[in-house]
């Protein structure tokens, strides 16, 4: 979904502002669904025993980033004269995210605490 995203974003900086708009429904479309997977997608990748801090710490890191890509997109659009340069950068963070999802995914689940746990000891007897 984050994919469709970035395409859409992207497809949002070549041609007409017609054309622009048409684009930025995908886009929209993308980012709507990957923001209503990430929420079960958190839960069941973290351990039960930090699921809470864990979920509290995406989501101030998410607050965060309102006002981070704001700034950013104004700084872009200052630097290149042009909205272009910020509508790259969203695309780009779109794609970087799918690519960290698929390097750091794992097939355990909530493979914290099991992976983790410490072999039993060996006794002198045996």
């Amino acid at each position: 979904m984050l994919v469709l995203s970035a395409i859409g974003t992207f497809l949002a900086t070549l041609g007409s502002p017609w054309f622009g708009l048409a684009a930025v429904t995908p886009a929209a479309v993308g980012s709507k669904c990957a923001a209503n997977l990430f929420w079960p997608l958190a839960q069941s990748t973290l351990d039960l025993k930090v699921t809470a801090a864990g979920l509290a710490v995406v989501n101030s890191l998410g607050n965060l980033g309102g006002f981070v890509s704001p700034t950013l997109f104004g700084d872009l659009e200052e630097t290149t004269g042009s909205t272009n340069g910020g509508l790259y950068a969203l695309p780009a963070a779109s794609l970087l995210a799918t690519a960290v999802y698929f390097t750091r995914r794992t097939g355990s689940g909530r493979g914290g605490a099991e992976a983790a746990a410490p072999a039993p000891a060996r006794t002198a007897s045996g």
